[in-house]
Protein backbone atom coordinates (compact mmCIF):
# COMPACT_ATOMS: atom_id res chain seq x y z
CA UNK A 1 0.00 0.00 0.00
CA UNK A 2 1.36 3.36 -0.97
CA UNK A 3 1.35 6.37 1.76
CA UNK A 4 -0.86 9.33 1.03
CA UNK A 5 1.50 11.22 2.75
CA UNK A 6 4.49 10.34 0.79
CA UNK A 7 6.66 13.19 -1.12
CA UNK A 8 9.65 12.39 -2.23
CA UNK A 9 12.73 14.54 -3.93
CA UNK A 10 14.06 14.49 -6.90
CA UNK A 11 17.03 16.73 -8.32
CA UNK A 12 17.35 18.64 -11.89
CA UNK A 13 20.56 20.57 -12.71
CA UNK A 14 22.09 20.00 -8.88
CA UNK A 15 19.29 20.88 -7.05
CA UNK A 16 16.39 18.59 -5.09
CA UNK A 17 13.11 19.80 -5.38
CA UNK A 18 10.06 18.39 -3.54
CA UNK A 19 7.34 17.84 -5.62
CA UNK A 20 3.93 16.17 -5.16
CA UNK A 21 3.05 13.06 -6.72
CA UNK A 22 1.25 13.47 -9.88
CA UNK A 23 -1.93 11.56 -9.91
CA UNK A 24 -1.87 8.09 -10.71
CA UNK A 25 1.37 7.47 -9.66
CA UNK A 26 2.41 5.23 -6.36
CA UNK A 27 5.72 6.21 -4.63
CA UNK A 28 7.32 2.41 -5.26
CA UNK A 29 6.77 3.41 -8.86
CA UNK A 30 9.02 6.88 -7.83
CA UNK A 31 11.38 4.94 -6.20
CA UNK A 32 12.17 2.97 -9.39
CA UNK A 33 12.19 5.63 -11.24
CA UNK A 34 14.38 7.69 -9.09
CA UNK A 35 17.24 4.25 -8.78
CA UNK A 36 17.21 4.54 -12.39
CA UNK A 37 18.02 8.01 -12.60
CA UNK A 38 20.33 7.70 -10.50
CA UNK A 39 22.44 5.07 -12.27
CA UNK A 40 22.29 7.05 -15.69
CA UNK A 41 23.82 10.36 -14.01
CA UNK A 42 26.90 7.34 -12.59
CA UNK A 43 27.19 6.24 -16.34
CA UNK A 44 27.84 9.21 -17.23
CA UNK A 45 30.31 10.51 -15.00
CA UNK A 46 32.79 6.91 -16.15
CA UNK A 47 32.11 8.38 -19.22
CA UNK A 48 33.28 11.57 -19.07
CA UNK A 49 36.51 10.71 -17.17
CA UNK A 50 37.69 8.57 -19.75
CA UNK A 51 37.02 11.10 -22.71
CA UNK A 52 39.34 13.67 -20.43
CA UNK A 53 42.35 10.84 -20.08
CA UNK A 54 44.74 10.70 -17.76
CA UNK A 55 45.70 13.22 -14.83
CA UNK A 56 49.18 14.64 -16.33
CA UNK A 57 51.38 16.75 -13.59
CA UNK A 58 51.79 20.47 -14.09
CA UNK A 59 55.16 21.26 -15.79
CA UNK A 60 55.09 24.48 -14.31
CA UNK A 61 54.79 23.65 -10.86
CA UNK A 62 57.59 24.37 -8.74
CA UNK A 63 59.60 20.89 -7.85
CA UNK A 64 60.33 19.82 -3.94
CA UNK A 65 63.99 20.70 -3.02
CA UNK A 66 63.88 17.03 -1.69
CA UNK A 67 62.62 15.46 -4.75
CA UNK A 68 66.60 14.50 -5.83
CA UNK A 69 68.34 13.31 -2.75
CA UNK A 70 69.25 9.59 -2.86
CA UNK A 71 67.74 7.38 -0.58
CA UNK A 72 69.46 6.93 2.62
CA UNK A 73 71.89 3.63 2.40
CA UNK A 74 73.37 1.11 4.64
CA UNK A 75 77.19 2.36 5.49
CA UNK A 76 80.16 0.28 3.60
CA UNK A 77 81.81 -2.21 6.04
CA UNK A 78 85.86 -1.26 5.90
CA UNK A 79 88.16 -2.92 3.57
CA UNK A 80 89.83 -5.80 4.56
CA UNK A 81 93.48 -5.38 5.17
CA UNK A 82 95.62 -8.58 5.49
CA UNK A 83 99.22 -7.20 4.65
CA UNK A 84 101.11 -7.39 7.52
CA UNK A 85 100.09 -10.49 8.57
CA UNK A 86 100.81 -11.89 4.92
CA UNK A 87 104.49 -10.21 4.83
CA UNK A 88 104.98 -11.95 8.19
CA UNK A 89 104.31 -15.32 7.03
CA UNK A 90 106.80 -14.45 3.99
CA UNK A 91 109.25 -13.21 5.89
CA UNK A 92 109.85 -15.72 8.90
CA UNK A 93 110.14 -18.87 6.76
CA UNK A 94 113.20 -17.39 4.89
CA UNK A 95 114.56 -16.01 8.53
CA UNK A 96 114.49 -19.94 9.92
CA UNK A 97 116.55 -20.65 6.63
CA UNK A 98 118.97 -17.79 7.14
CA UNK A 99 119.55 -18.75 10.56
CA UNK A 100 120.30 -22.78 10.29
CA UNK A 101 123.34 -21.71 9.00
CA UNK A 102 125.42 -19.53 11.74
CA UNK A 103 127.33 -17.34 9.19
CA UNK A 104 123.76 -16.09 8.06
CA UNK A 105 122.51 -15.57 11.92
CA UNK A 106 122.60 -11.81 11.27
CA UNK A 107 120.38 -11.92 8.27
CA UNK A 108 117.70 -14.37 10.52
CA UNK A 109 117.67 -11.69 13.42
CA UNK A 110 116.76 -9.31 10.80
CA UNK A 111 114.05 -11.13 9.17
CA UNK A 112 112.54 -12.00 12.43
CA UNK A 113 112.89 -7.94 13.75
CA UNK A 114 110.43 -7.47 10.94
CA UNK A 115 108.22 -10.22 11.21
CA UNK A 116 107.16 -10.23 14.67
CA UNK A 117 105.77 -6.59 14.44
CA UNK A 118 103.97 -7.01 10.96
CA UNK A 119 102.56 -10.13 12.27
CA UNK A 120 101.17 -8.71 15.70
CA UNK A 121 99.70 -5.84 13.74
CA UNK A 122 98.12 -8.22 11.32
CA UNK A 123 96.44 -10.41 14.64
CA UNK A 124 95.48 -6.74 16.34
CA UNK A 125 93.63 -6.42 12.80
CA UNK A 126 92.12 -9.83 12.99
CA UNK A 127 90.59 -8.97 16.42
CA UNK A 128 89.37 -5.69 15.29
CA UNK A 129 87.33 -7.37 12.39
CA UNK A 130 89.77 -5.41 9.61
CA UNK A 131 91.36 -8.70 8.55
CA UNK A 132 90.43 -11.85 7.90
CA UNK A 133 93.74 -14.29 8.25
CA UNK A 134 94.46 -14.90 11.73
CA UNK A 135 95.75 -18.21 10.98
CA UNK A 136 98.39 -17.38 8.48
CA UNK A 137 99.50 -14.14 10.70
CA UNK A 138 99.76 -16.37 13.99
CA UNK A 139 102.19 -18.53 11.96
CA UNK A 140 104.30 -15.64 11.15
CA UNK A 141 104.92 -14.83 14.92
CA UNK A 142 105.63 -18.46 15.64
CA UNK A 143 108.12 -18.63 12.68
CA UNK A 144 109.46 -15.04 13.45
CA UNK A 145 110.40 -15.96 17.16
CA UNK A 146 112.10 -19.21 15.72
CA UNK A 147 114.19 -17.10 13.50
CA UNK A 148 115.49 -15.04 16.10
CA UNK A 149 116.15 -17.72 18.32
CA UNK A 150 118.20 -19.69 15.40
CA UNK A 151 119.64 -16.03 14.80
CA UNK A 152 121.04 -15.17 18.23
CA UNK A 153 122.54 -19.11 17.73
CA UNK A 154 123.97 -18.60 14.90
CA UNK A 155 125.53 -15.01 16.10
CA UNK A 156 126.97 -16.40 18.85
CA UNK A 157 128.73 -19.52 17.62
CA UNK A 158 130.54 -17.06 15.21
CA UNK A 159 131.42 -14.87 18.17
CA UNK A 160 132.96 -17.83 19.98
CA UNK A 161 134.88 -19.26 16.82
CA UNK A 162 136.17 -15.41 16.38
CA UNK A 163 137.19 -15.21 20.13
CA UNK A 164 138.67 -18.89 20.23
CA UNK A 165 140.61 -17.95 16.95
CA UNK A 166 142.00 -14.78 18.80
CA UNK A 167 143.49 -16.96 21.47
CA UNK A 168 144.72 -19.54 19.35
CA UNK A 169 146.64 -16.79 17.13
CA UNK A 170 148.33 -15.93 20.26
CA UNK A 171 149.85 -19.09 21.75
CA UNK A 172 153.35 -20.29 20.53
CA UNK A 173 154.00 -22.40 17.94
CA UNK A 174 153.50 -25.77 17.90
CA UNK A 175 156.07 -28.90 18.25
CA UNK A 176 155.67 -32.11 17.38
CA UNK A 177 157.23 -34.82 19.70
CA UNK A 178 159.21 -37.30 17.30
CA UNK A 179 158.35 -40.37 16.20
CA UNK A 180 159.75 -43.49 17.71
CA UNK A 181 160.03 -46.86 16.08
CA UNK A 182 158.33 -49.55 17.47
CA UNK A 183 158.41 -53.43 16.59
CA UNK A 184 155.71 -54.89 14.54
CA UNK A 185 152.53 -55.38 15.97
CA UNK A 186 152.96 -53.44 18.97
CA UNK A 187 150.46 -51.14 19.59
CA UNK A 188 151.80 -47.82 20.14
CA UNK A 189 151.94 -46.18 23.73
CA UNK A 190 150.93 -42.51 24.29
CA UNK A 191 154.38 -40.50 23.87
CA UNK A 192 154.69 -37.21 25.29
CA UNK A 193 151.95 -34.44 24.95
CA UNK A 194 153.34 -30.97 22.60
CA UNK A 195 151.64 -27.97 22.47
CA UNK A 196 149.68 -26.62 19.55
CA UNK A 197 148.30 -23.54 18.36
CA UNK A 198 146.07 -22.15 15.53
CA UNK A 199 149.45 -19.92 13.95
CA UNK A 200 150.06 -23.12 12.50
CA UNK A 201 149.21 -26.84 12.28
CA UNK A 202 151.12 -29.41 14.28
CA UNK A 203 152.19 -32.68 12.23
CA UNK A 204 152.72 -35.56 14.81
CA UNK A 205 152.39 -39.25 14.15
CA UNK A 206 149.61 -42.08 14.68
CA UNK A 207 149.83 -42.87 18.21
CA UNK A 208 150.84 -39.27 20.03
CA UNK A 209 149.00 -36.89 21.64
CA UNK A 210 148.75 -32.93 20.25
CA UNK A 211 147.87 -30.30 22.96
CA UNK A 212 146.51 -27.43 22.16
CA UNK A 213 147.36 -23.70 23.57
CA UNK A 214 143.85 -23.55 25.43
CA UNK A 215 144.42 -26.69 27.04
CA UNK A 216 142.11 -30.03 24.95
CA UNK A 217 144.34 -32.83 23.50
CA UNK A 218 143.70 -34.86 20.86
CA UNK A 219 145.64 -38.27 20.63
CA UNK A 220 144.68 -40.77 17.76
CA UNK A 221 145.33 -44.61 17.55
CA UNK A 222 147.40 -46.57 14.12
CA UNK A 223 144.68 -47.32 11.41
CA UNK A 224 143.71 -51.07 11.84
CA UNK A 225 142.52 -52.74 8.86
CA UNK A 226 138.24 -54.27 9.15
CA UNK A 227 135.99 -56.15 7.01
CA UNK A 228 133.20 -53.66 6.23
CA UNK A 229 129.08 -55.61 6.34
CA UNK A 230 127.45 -55.49 3.20
CA UNK A 231 125.28 -52.76 4.71
CA UNK A 232 128.04 -50.33 5.08
CA UNK A 233 127.60 -46.67 3.11
CA UNK A 234 131.15 -44.97 1.68
CA UNK A 235 133.31 -47.67 1.03
CA UNK A 236 134.00 -47.21 -2.34
CA UNK A 237 137.82 -48.55 -2.03
CA UNK A 238 139.57 -51.63 -1.74
CA UNK A 239 140.59 -51.38 2.20
CA UNK A 240 138.83 -50.46 5.31
CA UNK A 241 140.89 -48.89 8.86
CA UNK A 242 139.31 -48.18 11.84
CA UNK A 243 141.52 -45.06 13.81
CA UNK A 244 140.12 -44.11 17.46
CA UNK A 245 140.25 -40.57 17.97
CA UNK A 246 140.63 -39.43 22.05
CA UNK A 247 139.83 -36.02 23.01
CA UNK A 248 140.92 -35.29 26.58
CA UNK A 249 139.47 -31.52 28.25
CA UNK A 250 142.10 -30.11 29.54
CA UNK A 251 140.89 -27.09 30.13
CA UNK A 252 138.69 -25.31 32.79
CA UNK A 253 135.68 -24.79 30.65
CA UNK A 254 132.89 -27.74 29.16
CA UNK A 255 133.67 -28.60 25.72
CA UNK A 256 131.38 -29.40 23.11
CA UNK A 257 132.37 -33.24 21.20
CA UNK A 258 130.33 -31.33 18.05
CA UNK A 259 133.11 -29.34 17.45
CA UNK A 260 135.41 -31.80 16.69
CA UNK A 261 135.97 -32.13 13.16
CA UNK A 262 137.92 -34.58 11.00
CA UNK A 263 139.28 -34.72 7.72
CA UNK A 264 141.43 -37.05 5.80
CA UNK A 265 143.41 -37.79 2.68
CA UNK A 266 145.55 -40.79 1.30
CA UNK A 267 148.25 -40.46 -1.24
CA UNK A 268 147.21 -37.05 -2.14
CA UNK A 269 143.35 -38.01 -2.79
CA UNK A 270 140.53 -36.96 -0.22
CA UNK A 271 138.69 -40.18 1.24
CA UNK A 272 135.19 -41.02 2.02
CA UNK A 273 134.35 -42.13 5.77
CA UNK A 274 132.48 -45.68 6.19
CA UNK A 275 129.51 -45.55 8.19
CA UNK A 276 128.80 -49.11 8.98
CA UNK A 277 126.78 -49.60 11.97
CA UNK A 278 126.15 -53.66 11.70
CA UNK A 279 130.08 -53.43 12.14
CA UNK A 280 131.55 -50.52 13.69
CA UNK A 281 131.89 -48.05 11.29
CA UNK A 282 132.53 -44.27 11.64
CA UNK A 283 130.96 -42.39 14.57
CA UNK A 284 130.20 -38.47 15.17
CA UNK A 285 131.18 -37.13 18.41
CA UNK A 286 128.59 -35.82 20.72
CA UNK A 287 127.88 -34.68 24.12
CA UNK A 288 129.60 -32.59 26.27
CA UNK A 289 133.00 -33.22 27.62
CA UNK A 290 133.74 -32.15 31.06
CA UNK A 291 137.29 -30.69 32.30
CA UNK A 292 139.39 -33.55 33.15
CA UNK A 293 137.41 -35.50 31.43
CA UNK A 294 137.65 -37.60 27.75
CA UNK A 295 135.48 -38.82 24.94
CA UNK A 296 136.48 -41.67 22.09
CA UNK A 297 134.91 -42.30 19.16
CA UNK A 298 135.85 -43.90 15.81
CA UNK A 299 136.28 -43.17 12.08
CA UNK A 300 136.72 -45.36 9.23
CA UNK A 301 138.06 -44.82 6.11
CA UNK A 302 138.00 -45.86 2.78
CA UNK A 303 141.72 -46.32 1.09
CA UNK A 304 142.90 -47.39 -1.93
CA UNK A 305 144.89 -50.89 -2.49
CA UNK A 306 148.35 -49.11 -2.78
CA UNK A 307 150.30 -48.08 0.28
CA UNK A 308 150.87 -44.11 0.85
CA UNK A 309 150.81 -41.25 2.95
CA UNK A 310 147.44 -40.87 5.12
CA UNK A 311 147.15 -37.83 6.22
CA UNK A 312 144.33 -37.35 9.22
CA UNK A 313 143.37 -33.73 10.45
CA UNK A 314 141.44 -32.85 13.52
CA UNK A 315 140.15 -29.45 14.56
CA UNK A 316 138.28 -28.53 17.69
CA UNK A 317 136.49 -25.36 15.98
CA UNK A 318 135.20 -23.44 12.71
CA UNK A 319 138.47 -21.47 12.45
CA UNK A 320 141.07 -23.71 14.72
CA UNK A 321 144.36 -24.81 13.07
CA UNK A 322 144.03 -28.93 13.03
CA UNK A 323 146.63 -31.13 14.50
CA UNK A 324 148.04 -33.15 11.63
CA UNK A 325 148.27 -37.03 12.28
CA UNK A 326 150.95 -38.84 9.40
CA UNK A 327 151.63 -42.33 8.80
CA UNK A 328 152.16 -44.83 5.98
CA UNK A 329 148.96 -46.92 5.26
Amino acid sequence: MSDPNYSPKHSYGGSEQPYELPEGLTSEEWAAADTAVARMRAERDVAEADAQGPVVADPYWPESPYDHVPPLTQPAAPAVRNGPGLAAAILAPIGVLFGLVPLTGFVAVICALVAIPLALVGWSRVRRGRATNGKTAMTGLVLGAGALALGVWGITIVFAAVDQLAEDLSGPAPVAAPVVPRPAGQQPAVEAEQPAAAAGAVTAGFGQRVTFDDGLAVEVTAPQLYEPSRYAAGHDGDRAVNIAITVVNGSGEPYDAVMTMVNATHGGRQVSRIYDSANGGSENPAGTVLPGKSTTFTVALSLGEAVGELQLEVSHGFLGKPAIFVGQV
